[in-house]
């Protein structure tokens, strides 16, 4: 590189530190932009920008209560329709809480398939029943699982278990639900 080239890029180089560092110095103003608040008037007849939500958009507000008062409520569960079935209240199971307090779900795992258009098949089938069924890849992606559930209603599930047993003779079991 020619020498007159590099002493003015070594004389931009100092101007530019210098100006970094001196300016910030000599102009305070810089620093704190107060200054400019004291010249910007203050409104002052701010309209009111309140206005009612869309129906479509409004929530439902809940009175909030202390735990003591939830506490010594006691829940009455009449006849309810679940998965397309009437239950009645003593048909219906407590559900199971692990340590951490969340209520333990369940499914039935009905079978495994290497043809991913069986397991589809079968799930088919099993909705027509009235079943909730869906199918998960396995982790690998070599085969295609068919499930039945999710319920907290372990009881329930194994009654159904049993029926699919005798509908499609497969053994299945029931398995902890993790989620999609």
């Amino acid at each position: 590189m020619d020498e007159g080239i590099k002493r003015k890029l070594v004389g931009v180089a100092v101007l530019v530190v210098v100006a970094l560092l001196v300016l910030p110095q000599v102009t305070p103003k810089t620093q704190n932009a107060e200054y400019l608040s004291k010249s910007v008037p203050q409104e002052e007849q701010v309209p009111s920008m309140e206005m009612p939500l869309p129906k479509s958009l409004s929530m439902p507000t809940r009175e909030t209560r202390l735990v003591e008062e939830v506490e010594q409520e006691e829940v009455v569960i009449a006849a309810s329709q679940i998965d397309t079935k009437a239950k009645e209240r003593s048909s219906f199971e407590i559900p199971q809480a692990d340590v951490s307090g969340q209520v333990k779900v369940w499914q039935i795992r009905v079978g495994s398939f290497a043809k991913p258009e069986n397991a589809i098949n079968l799930r088919d089938g099993l909705i027509k029943q009235g079943y909730k069924a869906f199918v998960k890849n396995s982790r690998d992606g070599s085969y295609v699982r068919v499930f039945v559930g999710p319920s907290s209603q372990k009881k329930s599930l194994e009654n159904q278990l049993l029926e699919i047993r005798r509908l499609y003779k497969l053994e299945g079991e029931i398995v902890p639900y993790i989620g999609q």
